[in-house]
């Protein structure tokens, strides 16, 4: 199995580019913080602000589930995949090709 650059990946791809993907609506803006609504496990009200994600820090973290990490990791927690099966998954949701590793 060929091996990903998830740190080209990760470079590559925003926190912007996940939340679209997951059509995530924030329910307050503060600057470049925006809440909403847990993608991960799914807030039921959607006037929820349990989710927190910063922009300039491409982080999420949500204050009832406790998920936490980057945007790769958000979609692998969403979708409930491994990094490497969630790594082709959003390159192919959004049209990129895989940053495969070419030192083999």
């Amino acid at each position: 199995m060929p091996g990903v650059d998830f740190q080209v990946l990760r470079a590559e791809v925003s926190m912007e580019h996940v939340l679209s993907q997951l059509r995530f609506q924030p329910t307050g803006r503060s600057g470049n913080q925006w809440h909403g609504p847990c993608p991960v496990h799914g807030s039921s009200s959607p006037g929820s602000r349990s989710f927190s994600v910063n922009l300039d820090t491409d982080r999420y973290y949500c204050h009832k589930c406790h998920s936490h990490g980057n945007a790769l990791e958000l979609w692998a927690a969403v979708h409930k995949l491994g990094m490497y099966e969630a790594a082709l998954d959003l390159c192919r949701a959004l049209g990129r090709n895989v940053p495969w590793i070419n030192r083999w």
